[in-house]
């Protein structure tokens, strides 16, 4: 780890959406992408307008959006969550939508 990625690290907030939340920023950390699905905690870092580093944590179906759209540090992320629903199965999940934009 470099010393701007330790500062970096060290200034981040952690995303905690309420239904209808949604935030968006410039991909600053891609090596979750890179990792199995199965892995317990993964955390994507965005660098929001202001300039904040914001942590988003990424569960299966966010982790599945990201590498379907291909997503690579610098890209624009907008994620937003929905709420918690309920399966058939009676199981609750979080639902959200990611969107990619690539660099011009």
């Amino acid at each position: 780890m470099t010393d701007n990625q330790s500062a970096t690290t060290d200034k981040v907030t952690y995303w905690q959406p309420k239904a209808g939340d949604t935030i968006a920023g410039i991909i600053q950390d891609s090596g979750t992408l890179n990792d199995s699905l199965y892995d317990e905690y993964k955390t994507m870092l965005l660098q929001d307008d202001s300039g904040a580093i914001v942590g988003v944590d990424l569960n299966r179906y966010l982790i599945h959006s990201l590498k379907q759209q291909n997503a690579t540090l610098g890209d624009s992320v907008t994620v937003t969550f929905h709420g918690k629903e309920q399966k058939n199965s009676g199981r609750s999940f979080n639902r959200y939508t990611l969107q990619v934009d690539k660099p011009a």
